[in-house]
């Protein structure tokens, strides 16, 4: 029976509705045992130690969160805040403490039976709400400064304090609170980029068709520049590539003899089959002309093929070389007479 009479479920067969409520009837408070003194203001009630405690009869350590039958009484008031006192017998001993609320600090106070185990922890390490002072509070309510600097830093609190989900909300509220604009932006932006995409890939083929590559050429990118600055060309090895380009450019495509210049004989981009036979033949006079009509064809379609004057700009221009003679065909030194005939005009009579 005694489960149902916490239910309060159970009715005797000789109640009726006109003896009362079954509470009077059978003689008992609503809150059964735990008013039983409660003509004396006492109303038991199950309380749970808020922090540590070293009991002073068996001066051994409480720990916080233990639970006690505490008689609850009504002491006074802070403004219109009631101060309770919870007093309780420790389970250790027959000692017993009294702890009472503290509206004005919003903490607990120890009355007396017990002691508070000193640990000093601040609101951030409790990750409790740090409580004003009555000095701040004062000062806050005085300076209309205070006031707005505190509103501020509650607001900055509230959005440190939020979850990860409702940050990511008002962020999306926030992006998405014009979608035609954002969407117009977006739009501009890869209109762009496909501009600027089209452009170097009109560059990359326009590379490739003057260069004569099938293949497709990557657009220039930072690290090619780099590498490029990073190349030192030998002087020598430069002035002869232009050489070389530079014979190709101006020779004839079938020339039977390749040109011959400094003693060395250039050979043509077609050869025949008379190159090679007719240059073990040629004397040395032969190779003179050959070097000085070379150097004069040169020189004539520098200046007058239009296509050729673009592309040598940059590069020097085909100096005329010195035709040396060989020593057989050279003049002899002229040598001193063996007589000075004096000139007639000097000549005295």
């Amino acid at each position: 029976m005694a489960d149902r009479k916490a239910t309060n479920k159970y009715y005797p067969p000789d109640w009726d509705p006109s003896k009362g409520s079954i509470n009077t009837y059978g003689g008992q408070h609503p809150l059964r045992d735990r008013a039983r003194k409660l003509d004396q203001g006492i109303l038991i009630v199950r309380f749970e130690l808020p922090y540590n405690i070293w009991c002073n009869g068996c001066n051994n350590p409480i720990g916080m969160g233990v639970r006690y039958n505490a008689e609850k009484k009504k002491i006074g008031n802070y403004y219109s805040t009631a101060i309770l006192s919870f007093r309780m017998k420790c389970h250790l001993c027959d000692n017993w403490f009294e702890i009472h609320t503290n509206p004005k600090n919003a903490t607990y106070d120890i009355a007396g039976g017990a002691r508070k185990k000193v640990e000093d922890f601040t609101a951030e390490d409790n990750e409790t709400i740090a409580i004003d002072t009555p000095e701040e509070f004062e000062r806050r309510a005085n300076d209309k400064f205070s006031r707005l600097e505190h509103v501020e830093q509650d607001a900055i609190k509230a959005k440190s304090g939020a979850t990860v989900l409702t940050r990511l909300q008002w962020l999306n509220d926030r992006q998405w609170s014009d979608p035609y604009a954002l969407s117009q932006k977006l739009r501009k932006e890869f209109r762009a980029d496909k501009k600027a995409r089209a452009k170097e890939a009109a560059e990359c083929k326009a590379v490739a068709d003057r260069v004569g590559f099938a293949f497709s050429i990557l657009p220039e990118s930072e690290s090619d520049r780099v590498g490029s600055k990073r190349i030192e060309f030998d002087d020598a090895e430069k002035a002869k590539m232009e050489r070389k380009l530079m014979d190709i450019k101006t020779g004839g495509l079938f020339s039977g003899v390749g040109r011959i210049r400094n003693g060395r004989s250039y050979g043509t981009l077609v050869k025949s089959s008379r190159s090679t036979t007719d240059s073990k033949d040629l004397s040395t006079n032969a190779i003179v002309a050959q070097n000085l009509a070379s150097t004069v064809r040169a020189n004539t379609r520098l200046q007058l093929d239009p296509f050729l004057t673009g592309s040598t700009s940059k590069s020097s221009p085909v100096t005329s070389q010195k035709l040396s003679l060989p020593a057989s065909r050279q003049a002899p030194p002229a040598k001193a007479p063996l007589v000075d005939y004096g000139n007639d005009d000097t000549d005295s009579d």
